[in-house]
């Protein structure tokens, strides 16, 4: 009833390393060098920096002198 035959013995291992090679297909894709650049691409362009301009008059660093008023800070 559980003996061990050739047949049963060489289906177990077809069937164990085609899980082995699903789960390696699986974790490359996370891995992959281009879906690696294009993800850092993307949050470089959501993040991208804004030039700051120095205020004489209160000597701080704002991003547009025309919507800065130097009366509000305190």
């Amino acid at each position: 009833m559980f003996g061990f035959s050739l047949g049963k013995l060489l289906l177990t291992a077809v069937i164990i390393l085609a899980v082995w090679y699903g789960f390696k297909l699986l974790s490359r894709e996370g891995n992959n060098p281009k879906a690696v650049q294009n993800k850092k691409n993307a949050d470089r362009s959501s993040k991208e920096a804004e030039e700051l301009v120095h205020c004489k008059k209160c000597g701080s660093y704002v991003t547009s002198l025309a919507d800065h008023d130097c009366s509000s800070e305190e």
